[in-house]
């Protein structure tokens, strides 16, 4: 079973049988932490919203804490155990594989094989679409987002946090709806979404979301607690 905590924004809490792992903490109450537990953070790049130096004062209530944070965040405070990673490179921790994608916007995207189960937390890589950008910089989006998922097609993911955003008008499914066509995600947490919650729903009467609607998580407000089954 996998125990998922959303903390705000793209922020999540995962926590296994073995392990915890909190993804891009920007903001949110972070539950108690199983001292018997091996406790990982993600950082996927170093925008605001992705990266809160809170999460560096942990290390001192949970001494054998791990970061894993891109190589773009500025770090110089290393008192603990940290792991600087760059885009499309494979790293293994404590028996725990991490795989990095190269992001549209800034940093990576982490895809985590742990405990036989597979995890995908997209960061800022998304199919991002802006009509104020015009037709060649919406173009070049698409090419880089569609070859960079297309290196996960037919992947089994037990549990992916992809972005969801309002603010992209009628192209804001786009990226998520490309993700779960390449690959044989079980469940989907939209993340992303600047709060606009009511955009998981658009989604869901969209006819695309067709093929994997029920796999499509229905999250409205900061702190909800979600178990994902196992086969």
């Amino acid at each position: 079973m996998l125990r998922v905590v959303y903390l705000d924004h793209s922020g999540f809490m995962v926590e296994t049988d073995k392990r915890i792992c909190i993804f891009d903490y920007y903001r949110g109450q972070i539950p108690h932490l199983d001292p018997g537990k091996e406790i990982y953070v993600f950082v996927s790049h170093a925008h605001y919203d992705h990266y809160n130096p809170e999460i560096l004062s942990w290390k001192e209530e949970n001494p054998g804490i791990c970061y894993i944070i891109s190589e773009d965040v500025n770090i110089k405070d290393q008192g603990g155990r940290f792991l600087f990673v760059r885009p499309r490179q494979d790293y293994t921790v404590n028996g725990m594989k991490i795989h990095t994608l190269k992001s549209t916007d800034q940093g990576v995207a982490f895809l985590v094989e742990t405990e036989n189960r597979r995890i995908y937390h997209a960061g800022d890589l998304n199919w991002w679409h802006w009509e104020e950008e015009g037709r060649i910089f919406n173009e070049m989006m698409s090419r880089k987002y569609r070859a960079e998922i297309d290196k996960l097609k037919g992947a089994s993911v037990d549990l992916a946090f992809v972005p969801l955003d309002s603010r992209q008008g009628d192209t804001f499914y786009l990226g998520m709806d490309y993700f779960m066509r390449q690959t044989d995600t079980k469940c989907v947490f939209p993340m992303h979404m600047c709060g606009a919650y009511t955009i998981i729903e658009r989604l869901l009467k969209l006819k695309e979301s067709g093929p994997y609607r029920g796999r499509v998580m229905r999250i409205n407000k900061n702190g909800q607690r979600f178990q994902i089954e196992g086969e």
